[in-house]
């Protein structure tokens, strides 16, 4: 089988290349030294994609010919691939003398672009390996022109006739192919076997090679052969952890890197680059430590788990074993969930324990892996060289991601229903980690197994039990009959439940799915104010203008964003509503969030304004980043005059959280599917920099009703009532509302129908009257004054109103 071995080879000779000169003088001189570039594939994705694209000067200096093997190195990291002469102007600066490699050649053996590397002959007798067994796993995006499921048999054959034309392939390649209707599947190659594979290897397939989509129960058996002990390493299976298939892919190097390296390398290595895992509460930290931990049972490989307690020298003793029999055991992992808690930053005993652990640790087969929510509460002291410089931030889920989270979690369902299904719950479950939709997925089952019986159980018999009363009776005393009888019908019931329980079949639909959404809560915005607003277009009155122009700023976009990206369009990047008090400003933004499916984050601009000075800075910040993690979703500021006023007139602390706010609205253009609404009372007193194009380039005027809006505001504020309001009282308080404000219209209807309560207490007419309605009258008054309106049409006449 294929052992992928990555051999920590220097960047520079060690035979003092570097001496009397820095670094950069050093690559200069080096011939074997290079900087990655980017190389544009050929058609087929494949096609090409291992060639290392160099000068001929280069292929003459390192003796290459084309079509030569050649080894790539960076750091720890080393990969292989096919010497190529390049065809185009590739610059002649020994500065920057540039390779240039596909992106796939790059994501297979973990090599970043603009990276230094060194490229020499690969070993004598290293060749392309026929490929004996070939593993793919789907990891197909839910992008537009992508396909949904294996909904037909093809796809695999596609797949192969696309390794069968390769030159090259090798683990941890990603490729796409096409049906002929131009639909498009995405696989990894998550493992190949092939003999007398050692090390990074490249293969090429034939008719012999046997090539398999994973349905998650391969499990690889990697077999050392580079001088430590045969053993299965506890490499991770891919195909088995959604969502995380390039961090999974970067661990699993790391792993090999240390656990599987010879005696001898070990021997010659400086460093060991421990990995940490790092990102917010539920994107798998510990899952991956324990997927690790179990990987290893059976295998020749020791975990330990380094859990502390007692005092500070117990703790310190702990360390000092644990790192002691960990070395013994070689080759070993070690294990650190929430490193943070013992190893803060002001805990400097504790990380001066572990630093010196970590340093001997270096020529060894042993690795750390460790977890924290937040790598700025470890120590800088660990961050560096010797310590955990492999830093792997698991991401907040995407809508792709989600859904491989999805199919993973409901292995039951028949092949093409679990495609469906997870696609369109990951559509519904924005900002959602692994763990939420773990939860979810579990209450969703919950339900599904208990549909359809709900009535098991008397409402009334519940109540005796519970209550001690029986239904219908006020006395406090319990009758034995009803007791008994009440008792017998629990038992009957708990019978039915005992019954129901066994019953697995009863799979999660959709249905089950939208039911259990409204008990989990997306935890990528669990520490903000956050809400799926419930208000429709159809509750407010007046709102078909509004309506258009948000369809033309934000539906567009949305529903439409591959014709966007094709006319290179550039969509609004925030809508700012201006207007009277009490003219449905923060209605409008809730019904555009419900409109559009979108996250809600309500923010009131006073409430930035904090006594703390770069707290303000931080909450903004802090609000633009979970946005990102939950899109799509809408930021809306309402009242944003408190923070956004002309900076000659506001205070410093007011200045700085207006920079902020310009300068993360500058980059959330880079953040798809993130909309910013505003709302203000007092458009004049803005800083004109918010209003430049690029930030609220929008800018909505919700103002007076209109003799039509108030009519529908009347009949939605009057509806429901025990005697319908007439239509033709409708029209006449219509035109007495002239100069209302929507807010001031509800307020009225609000004094008339608390007035008609009153009444219909004291026994009088159901029907609301029309002293009903003067009573509101008096009660509530026009706030918008003429001045007010005036200063509105001014700001709109000085060109702002697009």
């Amino acid at each position: 089988m294929a052992t992928m071995s990555y051999n920590p080879l220097r960047m520079h000779p060690p035979d003092g290349a570097g001496s009397g000169r820095n670094r950069q003088q050093s690559f200069m001189a080096d011939p074997t030294s290079f900087v990655v570039r980017t190389l544009q594939p050929i058609t087929n994705s494949l096609e090409g994609a291992f060639r290392v694209h160099l000068t001929q000067d280069s292929l003459t200096a390192l003796g290459l010919n084309t079509g030569d093997l050649c080894l790539i190195t960076t750091g720890s990291t080393t990969g292989l691939g096919i010497a190529w002469r390049a065809t185009d102007k590739m610059g002649n600066s020994p500065k920057h003398r540039p390779a240039k490699m596909t992106e796939t050649l790059r994501g297979a053996f973990g090599i970043s672009d603009g990276a230094q590397v060194t490229i020499g002959r690969a070993k004598t007798g290293t060749k392309i390996v026929l490929a004996e067994r070939v593993v793919l796993t789907d990891v197909t995006p839910s992008d537009s022109g992508y396909a949904t499921g294996l909904e037909d048999d093809k796809w695999l054959a596609r797949a192969t006739t696309t390794l069968h034309e390769c030159e090259a392939v090798a683990v941890g390649t990603t490729f796409d192919v096409k049906s002929k209707r131009q639909l498009k599947k995405r696989f990894f190659v998550d493992h190949i076997e092939g003999a007398g594979a050692v090390g990074p290897a490249l293969f090429r397939c034939s008719d012999s090679t046997k090539i398999t989509i994973s349905d998650g129960s391969q499990v690889a058996e990697i077999v050392s052969t580079n001088g430590v002990a045969n053993t299965q390493f506890p490499l991770l299976e891919m195909s088995k952890i959604g969502g995380l298939v390039a961090q999974v892919q970067e661990l699993n190097r790391h792993l090999d890197d240390v656990l599987r390296r010879s005696r001898e390398e070990a021997s010659r290595s400086q460093e060991s680059r421990h990995v940490l895992l790092h990102g917010y509460e539920g994107t798998g930290k510990s899952m991956l430590l324990k997927r690790m931990r179990q990987s290893a049972q059976g295998s020749g490989c020791r975990v330990f788990d380094l859990k502390l307690d007692g005092t500070t020298v117990k703790m310190q003793s702990q360390v000092s074993d644990m790192f002691r029999d960990a070395r013994a055991a070689a080759p070993s992992i070690v294990l650190v969930d929430n490193i943070e808690r013992k190893f803060s930053k002001d805990q400097t005993i504790m990380v001066d324990a572990l630093a010196n652990e970590l340093d001997r640790l270096a020529g060894t087969n042993v690795i750390v892996v460790a977890a924290t929510r937040s790598i700025n509460d470890v120590s800088g002291e660990l961050l560096h060289k010797g310590g955990f410089r492999g830093q792997i931030e698991l991401p907040i889920p995407d809508t792709a991601a989600r859904k491989e989270i999805l199919v993973a979690l409901l292995p039951e369902l028949p092949a093409a229903d679990r495609n469906a299904l997870a696609d369109a719950v990951a559509q519904k479950t924005h900002g959602f980690t692994g763990r939420d939709l773990d939860d979810l997925t579990g209450d969703a089952c919950w339900i599904a197994k208990y549909r359809d019986h709900d009535d098991w159980i008397q409402v009334g018999a519940r109540a005796s039990v519970l209550n001690g009363t029986p239904t219908g009776t006020v006395s406090s005393q319990m009758d034995g009959s009803v007791h008994s009888q009440a008792t017998t019908e629990v038992e009957q019931a708990t019978h039915t439940l005992a019954s129901l329980a066994i019953d697995h079949d009863r799979l999660p639909t959709i249905d089950d799915f939208t039911q259990a959404l409204t008990g989990v809560r997306p935890s990528a915005l669990r520490e903000l104010f956050f809400e799926k607003p419930k208000i429709r277009w159809s509750d407010i009155g007046g709102s078909d203008a509004a309506k258009q122009r948000f369809d033309d700023a934000i539906g567009i976009p949305l529903h439409h964003a591959d014709i966007v990206a094709k006319r290179n369009a550039a969509p609004s990047t925030g809508v700012l509503l201006y207007g009277p008090p009490g003219c449905s400003k923060t209605m409008t933004a809730q019904a555009v969030a419900a409109t559009y499916d979108l996250n809600f984050i309500a923010v009131k601009g006073a409430e930035l304004i904090s006594m703390y000075v770069g707290e303000s800075e931080r909450a903004v910040r802090n609000i633009f980043r979970k946005a990102a993690q939950a899109a799509p979703c809408m930021i809306f500021f309402d009242e944003i005059d408190a923070i956004g006023s002309e900076r000659e007139s506001g205070g410093t602390k007011g200045l700085n959280v207006l920079t902020t706010l310009l300068t993360e609205m500058d980059g959330f253009n880079a953040r798809q599917g993130v909309y910013v609404l505003a709302a203000t009372n007092k458009p004049e007193s803005l800083d004109p920099a918010l209003l430049r194009p690029g930030r609220f380039d929008s800018l909505v005027y919700v103002g007076l009703p209109t003799a039509e809006a108030r009519h529908e505001i009347l009949n939605i504020a009057l509806r429901g009532q025990p005697v319908p309001v007439s239509a033709a009282e409708i029209t006449r308080l219509t035109n007495e509302t002239e100069g209302y404000s929507g807010a001031e219209v509800v307020g009225v209807c609000q004094v008339a129908k608390m007035a008609a309560v009153k009444r219909e207490i004291r026994g009088g007419n159901v029907a609301m009257a029309r002293e009903d309605f003067e009573e509101g009258f008096k009660q509530v008054t026009k706030g918008v004054t003429v001045n007010m309106l005036a200063g509105y049409e001014a700001f709109a006449a000085r060109g702002m109103n697009r």
